[in-house]
């Protein structure tokens, strides 16, 4: 996948970037610090799913100021069950799958990596 364009990149792939360039969301890395402070995208929020309480939960919400959350994580799992929780507050979010996924998106496509705000 590293040497695909933006025009050759995979289905699901096309639709995380899609989603990102025409949301222009606030990125939100749910892995833990451990696993970001190894592999992160710079201008990201880290909050690790397991501290998504109520707490942590209001402060991504105030962080994105309006903004829809993209969020991602190291294979899905963890961001699948974040945007679970934010969805239950009714709060505009996207599973933008994994750092990987991500890396790749934001490589290929300037304009996503524009729209997500990201170094």
């Amino acid at each position: 996948m590293s040497t695909m364009t933006a025009d050759e990149m995979p289905q699901e792939v096309k639709a995380i970037k899609d989603w990102i360039v025409a949301n222009k969301p606030f990125m939100l890395d749910v892995r833990s610090a451990g696993e970001v402070a190894s592999n992160n995208i710079p201008g990201v929020l880290n909050i690790s799913i397991q501290e998504l309480n109520a707490g942590a939960l209001a402060k991504a919400k105030e962080a994105a100021n309006g903004k829809p959350l993209g969020i991602y994580c190291a294979s899905g799992g963890r961001s699948r069950m974040a945007v679970v929780l934010f969805s239950q507050q009714n709060y505009p979010c996207f599973n933008c799958h994994t750092v990987d996924t991500m890396k790749y998106i934001f490589r290929v496509s300037p304009d996503a990596k524009q729209a997500a705000g990201v170094a």
